[in-house]
């Protein structure tokens, strides 16, 4: 009876740490403890750096944006790397200017025509995975700051800029710009987007006091020198190039006035392969970067387990909760049947939010069913990082 009981508190205590206690643990800290940061504009040049797999409409309008803000943005190369695309992606931006292959390795400088910047096209004909296209990629640029971003996402005029300013301090090796939902449409969607807001908040929270563990794929910069390779097989990119740099010293920052504009999918089962997915390559990362998991490797180390590691564990938390519950109420006490009851009258009510948003357009049943969502995914991501599900090779 004792050791149920302790499991109880224990995991029951996790829980609430993990979703409210870190929160507003990390809130006070990055409001009472916050470190400045240097801000000033920034006056080099940068590499614009896109990996993609048949994104022939998509990519090609992203191009043409950013060869336009380069007469008022510090964009001096931007290079593309397409991973075995099928949908004539390389002809639809090859009319953008692009670079020819003779001309691939030559230094920007020699091809910088004024406020136009230098495009390059690697194409490779057998798809091998967005990191490994990234190491290529990586190991081209010319710039002391690169910028990483995908090819779906809209950013407005002025969002480099303000990205870059924090470059000034520097600590400050990687800023991740902020991932806005344009429209949320149907129940699912915008559970995804309020829980995106909480995300959000976190994040700013941890860059007010020190670091972000990861940054936002669709847009962030990082110093030059602080590039290297990653394992091809990562999921998860966006964590591990940042958390390299965090790993040597440097400072990973949220800047939210950086803004990147996307639309969540409005298909039910697509929301949840990428919840998994990502979710997966967390658990990939103890293999791949186990230096994270030091307390003396990683400065953050604090903020990794709790943001990241820890809710890795949520759902396997909550069944020992349940099964610790199960034991109580069947020594009788009574206390025990009342909150056995009332877990699982929430965790079905949460459970059957997150069907029915599938069908209603409701936020309250988006955030209803974000709990049951969220650790749904987090149950099936441990099967699959387990078994080996996800592959670097991804699928539209």
């Amino acid at each position: 009876m004792l050791t149920m009981l302790w499991m109880l508190v224990i995991t029951s205590g996790l829980v609430a740490y993990i979703y409210v206690g870190y929160p507003l643990l990390i809130w006070l800290l990055g409001t009472l403890r916050a470190r400045k940061v240097q801000r000033a504009p920034y006056s080099g040049g940068i590499s614009v750096l896109i990996a993609a797999h048949n994104e022939a409409d998509t990519l090609r309008h992203k191009v043409a944006s950013l060869v336009e803000w380069a007469a008022h943005e510090p964009i001096r190369e931007i290079w593309l790397g397409l991973d075995g695309c099928t949908d004539g992606t390389g002809a639809a931006v090859r009319g953008l200017g692009v670079v020819s292959d003779e001309n691939l390795d030559a230094p920007s400088a020699e091809l910088w025509e004024g406020g136009r910047p230098v495009v390059r096209l690697l194409e490779f004909a057998e798809r091998r995975g967005k990191a490994a296209v990234l190491n290529d990629l990586m190991a081209r640029t010319g710039q002391p700051v690169v910028v990483m971003m995908d090819a779906r996402q809209r950013i407005p005029a002025g969002a480099l800029s303000t990205l870059l300013e924090p470059f000034a301090d520097p600590q400050v090796g990687v800023v991740s710009g902020a991932l806005v939902y344009e429209t949320a449409e149907g129940g699912a969607p915008k559970g995804a987007d309020s829980y995106w807001s909480y995300e959000k908040q976190i994040r700013l929270s941890e860059s007010r006091f020190w670091a972000v563990p990861g940054a936002t794929g669709a847009l962030y910069a990082i110093r030059r020198e602080l590039l290297a390779p990653i394992p091809a097989e990562t999921l998860v990119d966006d964590v591990l190039i940042p958390m390299q740099a965090v790993l040597r010293g440097y400072r990973c920052l949220f800047e939210p006035k950086a803004q990147v504009f996307d639309r969540p999918t409005s298909h039910f089962g697509q929301e949840n392969l990428r919840k998994r997915r990502t979710l997966a390559g967390i658990w990939q990362t103890m293999r791949l970067m186990p230096k994270i998991y030091s307390p003396a490797a990683n400065p953050i180390w604090w903020q990794w387990i709790s943001h990241k590691f820890l809710r890795l564990l949520t759902p396997f938390l909550v069944i020992l909760a349940l099964f610790s519950l199960v034991g109580l109420a069947g020594e009788g006490f009574l206390w025990a049947k009342w909150l056995l009851a009332g877990a699982l009258g929430a965790m079905l009510a949460s459970a059957g939010a997150y069907w029915g948003a599938k069908w209603f357009n409701s936020r309250i049943l988006g955030l209803m069913g974000a709990f049951f969502g969220v650790n749904w995914a987090l149950l099936q991501a441990a099967g699959n990082a387990l078994t080996g599900r996800f592959e670097a090779r991804w699928s539209k």
